[in-house]
This record gives structure tokens, C-alpha cells and sequence, in this order.
């Protein structure tokens, strides 16, 4: 008897296993989603995700149809952390693999935007935004928008990795404005971060792609008049005698040189020649600007990619 029954338990304890393995192999299996940012900065200022939510997409699966169950799944970073992090979804919202064997291909994007289930945000995937006001933070991560795609995963290995060469790029352009001054150029530090500029040539309306990740102003948009960057662009006091405005762009490709215009204590300062920069996308320019009662000078114009690569510079007079 005793030999029957260890007999039977032993089929017992197989057939336990065997089914575990099954629901290992058959049951639903959800994505794990880990993103980095192919430079420390995250977003325009900061070098963190801020509890992020980014949307997720699958843009290849040759058996199933993920696909089409999953265009815009939202994921979001648990805490504020470095430029690597985890995302999740709620739970039995997100991504679950459907074939045993298939390897799946991914894309995602920020900042995420909501959509109808199963569906692309925007129209077809077109979002469409203002970079008009952009005073804060908060409205500049509302279209500091960033991609990633090539990403692979399966249900055997569900971890989906938007890192190194597939990790999320800034798809937008940065413009760096710094007005700076010394009393030996005949202005105070409070005459220089009290006075108003403008820049205009710009085009602030215009479409990210969540499809490919293209950022673009709209071709046919009209370009700004006198665009306040005193009251629309980011604006830093970090240093003594200089103030500095960050503004976040759409690509745009510039019919001719921006007009930049300074009005300090009462008297006012215009540039139309030497603010020329090309405004691609993933590219951050930055111009220095001294302030003096003779006029404006530019100095130091620094073109890098916006993921920290190749640097530029170059001098220009003003009038």
C-alpha cells in the first residue's frame, strides 16, 4: 500500500508541475516597460523623469494581433528618478503579450496624451500643439516632446528596453537666449533683468508624429510678430548682470534671420541680421547677448545636439 501511494502522489505532484508550467507558457504575460534618455536631460531643465507618463505602442507583431489592441498604452514612472526608470500601468491595463513565441516590436513617446481604447491620440496620430506660452515648466513639458522606438520583447522575455540605441530623443528644438550686461557696458544688473525682449520670425504652431516621432511647425502657419520672451519663454535669473530664456520649438526652417528686440531703461535695441539659427530637431543653439548703451553684441553662439554632441562657436556684432 505504502508503495501505491507514494505512486500516486508522485503523479499527483507531476501533473501540479505540469500545470503550473502550462500557465507559465499559456496565461497572460504583461510588458515590462524601462526607458532611458539618450542624454542626462530628461526635459528642458531638469535631469529627472518626473513621474512621467509616456505612451506605448506596438508597431510590429507578425502573428498576433497586438497591433491593433495596442496603439496608446499608458505607462507611468512610480517616483522621480534619474534618466533611467521603470514604468507601469494600472493594473490589467497594460500590454499582454498573445503568442507564446512571437517577437514584439515597440515605440513610445511623451509626454502621453489621452485617446479612445485601441486608438492613436491626436488626429491618426497627429498631435497638435502651441508653443505660444511657455512661461513655466509645466507648460514647456506639455510639448517638450521625446521618441523612442526599435525596442523588441516577447513573452518569454517581457521586459521592453528603450535604452541605448533605443532610447527616447528629444524630437523638439531648444533656443537659449542669454542678456547679459557689466557697468563698464553702462547698464546695471536690475536695468538688464528688468527690461522686456522679444524675438520675431518664429512659427509657434504645429504637429508631433506619435507614428515616427516628427516634430514640425506647421508649413503654412504665420511666423510670430514681436513674440515676448519676457512673458512666453522660460525665463532664469541663475547669475549676476544676466538674465536667460529657454524656449522649447517646433523644427521649423527660418525664411530669414529672428528680430531680436531689447527695451531697457527706456531705450530700445533691435537686431534683424545675426539670430540665424537652423531650429532642427534634437538641437539646442544658444546666444549670448551683451547689452551696452552703444548697442547689442552676440557672442559665443554655441550650436550642440541637444543629446550633448558636437559644439560650435562663433562671434557676431549687432547694431
Amino acid at each position: 500500500m505504502k508503495k501505491y501511494f507514494l505512486f500516486a502522489a508522485t503523479v499527483l505532484a507531476l501533473a501540479a508541475c505540469n500545470k503550473d508550467d502550462e500557465n507559465l507558457t499559456n496565461g497572460p504575460v504583461e510588458a515590462r516597460i524601462s526607458a532611458g534618455v539618450n542624454t542626462p536631460e530628461t526635459r528642458a531643465i531638469n535631469d529627472q523623469w518626473e513621474q512621467d507618463a509616456i505612451g506605448v505602442m506596438v508597431t510590429e507583431a507578425q502573428t498576433s494581433n497586438m497591433e491593433e489592441l495596442y496603439k496608446n498604452v499608458k505607462y507611468t514612472t512610480t517616483a522621480n528618478t534619474a534618466s533611467a526608470a521603470n514604468f507601469t500601468a494600472p493594473e490589467g491595463q497594460g500590454i499582454f503579450f498573445q503568442d507564446a513565441s512571437e517577437t514584439v516590436t515597440f515605440a513610445a513617446y511623451a509626454p502621453y496624451q489621452a485617446s479612445a481604447a485601441n486608438a492613436l491620440p491626436g488626429t491618426d496620430g497627429v498631435i497638435s500643439n502651441s508653443t505660444a506660452d511657455q512661461s513655466t515648466r509645466d507648460k514647456q513639458k506639455a510639448f517638450d516632446y521625446i521618441y523612442a522606438s526599435g525596442a523588441t520583447a516577447s513573452r518569454s522575455n517581457p521586459t521592453v528596453e528603450f535604452k541605448e540605441g533605443n532610447s527616447f530623443a528629444h524630437k523638439m528644438t531648444r533656443l537659449v537666449i542669454i542678456v547679459k550686461t557689466s557697468a563698464q557696458d553702462g547698464f546695471t544688473a536690475g536695468q538688464v533683468t528688468s527690461g522686456t525682449y522679444s524675438l520675431s520670425g518664429l512659427k509657434h504652431e504645429g504637429t508631433f508624429d506619435v507614428k515616427n516621432g516628427k516634430a514640425a511647425a506647421n508649413a503654412e502657419g504665420q511666423t510670430s510678430g514681436d513674440w515676448s520672451l519676457t512673458t512666453n519663454s522660460l525665463k532664469t535669473d541663475g547669475e549676476m548682470e544676466q538674465v536667460t530664456f529657454t524656449s522649447i520649438l517646433y523644427p521649423q526652417s527660418l525664411g530669414s534671420a529672428l528680430t531680436f528686440k531689447a527695451v531697457i531703461d527706456g531705450q530700445t535695441y533691435v537686431n534683424r541680421t545675426d539670430i540665424n539659427p537652423a531650429l532642427a530637431a534634437g538641437t539646442s543653439y544658444s546666444y549670448t547677448i551683451t547689452v551696452k548703451k552703444t548697442g547689442l553684441e552676440v557672442s559665443g553662439c554655441t550650436i550642440t545636439d541637444w543629446t550633448g554632441g558636437n559644439e560650435y562657436t562663433g562671434d557676431a556684432e549687432m547694431e
